[in-house]
């Protein structure tokens, strides 16, 4: 028997202005089409159709379907929380009356876990750590997080090095921007690039880090041999 209310079609949930939940533009890692919500005659259930994934009770669930339940835990690509109460408009929470379904849960292994989702913030890393791969190596690392512009900034400054009198131009403007690249090196690479963790992420931009450390002083080394 479907609960008095109860809404039988699919709800729709995506940037997608004919989306039925609509996401604020804001939500660049949203998908258009991000999933759909629709009770099939027991349980709501969610299915994910997006690029990015969403967070059900801290899980990563990506082009799947699985049970959820009133209070759960909904992360849209992994950092906007979807309102129950835009839910509860289209599906009526149950009664208590009602057979109790079961809830989704992390399993205990073999899941792609993140931390407790408290708020869109809550999975975010420190975005204001010096980022020493984007400070030794912009160029590169640039090209790899998401950062391709940096890679064009290096390849004028380089030529501009070449240029006799021009060269101090090029030494004068590449030290503002190798602070502003580390900087802004670890907000620019978690907001251009997708990334499946916090996680993943940090361990990525160490690697970044040790290299970036090394190359700075080895060219600090090197500048030291020329002039001494």
């Amino acid at each position: 028997m479907v609960p008095p209310g109860m809404n039988l079609r699919e709800v729709t949930v995506g940037r997608n202005p004919r989306c039925d939940i609509r996401l604020d533009d804001r939500c660049q890692f949203a998908s258009n089409m991000h999933g759909t919500i629709y009770f099939d005659g027991s349980q709501l259930t969610f299915r994910d159709n997006s690029t990015n994934g969403t967070l059900v009770n801290n899980v990563l669930v990506h082009r799947r379907a699985v049970p959820i339940q009133h209070g759960d835990s909904i992360m849209i690509a992994g950092k906007y929380p979807l309102n129950w109460n835009q839910i509860d408009a289209y599906f009526p929470p149950l009664q208590a009356a009602a057979p109790v379904v079961q809830r989704f849960e992390p399993p205990v292994s073999g899941t792609t876990m993140m931390q407790s989702p408290v708020s869109a913030v809550a999975l975010d890393p420190n975005l204001s750590r010096w980022n020493w791969g984007a400070f030794g190596i912009n160029g590169i690392w640039g090209l790899f997080n998401g950062c391709w512009w940096m890679f064009l900034i290096n390849l004028a400054l380089w030529f501009l090095m070449a240029i006799p009198g021009a060269n101090i131009v090029a030494l004068v403007l590449n030290v503002p921007y190798i602070i502003f690249c580390g900087l802004k090196g670890t907000s620019l690479a978690w907001n251009n690039k997708q990334w499946t963790s916090v996680e993943q992420f940090e361990k990525v931009q160490g690697r970044w880090g040790i290299a970036g450390i090394i190359v700075f002083a080895l060219s600090v080394f090197s500048n030291i041999l020329v002039y001494a």
